[in-house]
This record gives C-alpha cells, sequence and structure tokens, in this order.
C-alpha cells in the first residue's frame, strides 16, 4: 500500500509539515530511513538524527519541527501516529472464509459463513464461531464454546469448554484459555483435587500472548475485561478478575482470585499473591511482588531477595520501622544542632 503524505495526516488526524505530494510505502526506523519511507521520533534525545535522515518524511512533535527539514507528520504521540500508518502501509490480512476438511468439526457446532476454519482444528459440539473468525491450524475448541466476530486464534491455540472469547480478539500460538486452576486440598497423607466448575470470559479487543495460560474459575469466572493486552508466557490463576485496558508483560504470575483494576501497567515478571486487590491506574514495575491489596493509584516496586523464613521476619520488622526510626534520627540531629 502507498500513500501520500497529506492522505496520511488527514487518516491520522495528524498536522502537516511541509509537501503532501510525497509517496509514502512503508515505516523504517530512525537510522535506516530511504526514499518512500517514514520514521518516527518521540524521544527528545533521538532528534539529532532528523538532520540527516533519508527518509521521505517524519512524525514528530511540534517542538521538535524546528530541528527537521523534512516533511513531517506534527502530533503530541508520535509512536501511536507510527503505529496508525504501520496499519495503513501494511493492512491486516482479510480473512478468506474456507473450513479445512482436515478439520473435525461436530454436526451440532455453529461455524459462520464467513469463518475461515484451517486443517486439524477440532470444533467440538456446542461451540459457535463468529463472523470473520480466523482459527489457524491445530486449535481446540472444547464443548460450548463461544467465539466473537473478527477474533483470530493463530496456531495451536486451546479453549476448554464453556469458555467465551469476544470480538476482534486474538489469541496468539500455545495460549491455553481454560485449563483447571490449581485447586488442591491436603487430605490426611495425599492432595485432593478440588473441581474446577467455573469458566474463563474475555472480552473485546484483547491480546493474548503466546504460550499465556489463563485458569477457569474453581466455582465463578476468571475474567479478562475489554481492552486488556497481556504478553506471553504469562500465568493467570482461577478466579482472576483483569480489568479494562490493564496491560501485563512477560513472565508475570498471578496466583488465585487476584483483581486487577483498569488501566493499569504491570512490569515483566511481576509476581501477586492469592486475593490480592489492585485499585485503577497502577503501575508495577518488573520483578514487583505483590502480597498486599494496593487502594491507591500511582508506580510501585519492590523487590527482596528470598533467605531462611525466621530471618525474612526479623527483616521485615526493622523494614517497617525504617520510616519511623527515620524521623527520630532527624529528630536527633535537631535536637542536637
Amino acid at each position: 500500500m502507498q500513500y501520500t503524505l497529506a492522505e496520511l495526516a488527514e487518516k491520522t488526524g495528524a498536522g502537516l509539515s511541509g509537501s503532501g505530494d510525497i509517496i509514502i510505502d512503508r515505516v523504517a526506523d530512525i537510522n535506516d530511513g530511504q526514499q518512500g519511507s517514514i520514521v518516527f521520533v518521540s524521544n527528545s534525545k533521538y532528534t539529532r538524527f532528523l538532520k540527516d535522515t533519508n527518509a521521505s518524511a517524519v512524525i514528530i512533535t511540534e517542538k521538535m519541527a524546528h530541528n527537521c527539514g523534512t516533511p513531517a507528520l506534527l502530533t503530541d504521540n508520535p509512536r501511536a501516529v507510527f503505529s496508525r500508518v504501520a496499519l495503513l502501509l501494511n493492512p491486516l490480512p482479510v480473512v478468506e472464509p474456507w473450513i479445512s476438511p482436515h478439520a473435525v468439526i461436530a454436526d451440532d457446532a455453529e461455524v459462520d459463513s464467513s469463518a475461515r476454519i484451517e486443517a486439524c482444528t477440532v470444533i467440538q459440539s456446542g461451540v459457535s464461531v463468529g463472523a470473520g473468525c480466523w482459527i489457524s491450524p491445530g486449535c481446540v475448541l472444547e464443548k460450548n464454546v463461544k467465539i466473537g466476530a473478527g477474533t483470530r486464534l493463530f496456531a495451536n491455540v486451546t479453549i476448554g469448554e464453556g469458555c467465551v472469547v469476544g470480538n476482534n480478539t486474538i489469541l496468539h500460538s500455545g495460549a491455553v484459555i481454560g485449563a483447571d486452576g490449581f485447586g488442591f486440598v491436603w487430605d490426611k497423607d495425599a492432595y485432593l483435587k478440588v473441581p474446577q466448575l467455573g469458566s474463563v470470559r474475555i472480552g473485546n479487543d484483547v491480546e493474548i500472548g503466546a504460550n499465556t495460560s489463563i485458569d477457569r474459575g474453581a466455582i465463578g469466572d476468571t475474567i479478562v475485561d475489554d481492552g486488556v493486552k497481556i504478553d506471553n508466557q504469562i500465568q493467570l490463576g482461577h478466579n482472576d478478575h483483569i480489568g479494562e485496558h490493564t496491560t501485563i508483560s512477560g513472565h508475570t504470575g498471578l496466583s488465585g482470585s487476584v483483581k486487577i483494576g483498569k488501566n493499569c501497567v504491570l512490569g515483566g515478571g511481576v509476581g501477586i499473591g492469592d486475593n490480592v486487590e489492585i485499585t485503577d491506574n497502577v503501575v508495577l514495575a518488573g520483578r514487583s511482588n505483590v502480597a498486599k491489596s494496593i487502594t491507591e493509584p500511582g508506580m510501585y516496586a519492590g523487590v527482596i531477595p528470598v533467605v531462611e523464613v525466621r530471618k525474612w521476619r526479623r527483616i521485615l520488622g526493622w523494614i517497617k520501622q525504617l520510616d519511623e526510626l527515620a524521623k527520630r534520627i532527624k529528630a536527633l540531629e535537631l535536637k542536637n544542632k
């Protein structure tokens, strides 16, 4: 695909600086710009590259425009406009309706005529697949699964019995939705399995990364609300609830019955304990270990290496007193002046 710079400005809502007749047919990195490409700069420390770029156009803020003689799209959010331009120049593949003769589909399953079902997919009894869905090879949709319109399942996704996936959602390869939660009770001399009777409900416009696992609820459902973005290799435990437009980075693990609010950001490798609740608009730095609920918005961080438990309890006792001890020391310093 190609557009003039003026057309890109109109379609993205960005301002235009310089000639709008330039043809743009690809996006590029600021250091790899060539004729016909467009690049972006969102961080002021990279503005030094603007003078020497070979790109035909750039995406920058108005404050950066004085450093740039290249035709530009002007915006408060260059990264977002760059993403819109990239999608315009590289549109998502159009779903071509087709059912592979090597797919196994139950007689009572409802598959919309506009959906695409590829080889070795298994669709069990009572499943519903919405309009424009694309189910890639090797996926398994167990009994009574519901898939909304426009949803894409990449290869080898498994969705457990009774789970619901909304519209325009993407599940990447190897994701497992609706496995049993980790529910066991010690009974005399062995573990007794607790039946996991709930389901998983995933909203609209959600994206779930490769090899991520989301467990079904023990009684109620595990819920992922609209607009949530989940990275690769993440574990969500049974009965978790992830609020709208929250993002979760790779290798994060949530125990059971965790509730995350709206518009939160969880960095890589975060660990959250059972029954923890996190309010809206919280940012957790990578590797943070969360054992208690967070009730105030803001950014949080904290990692302490593992030690023997009695030593850890002593350390924790001192840590809790540090603020008060610091105040007492300051008071003594002032008194002795």
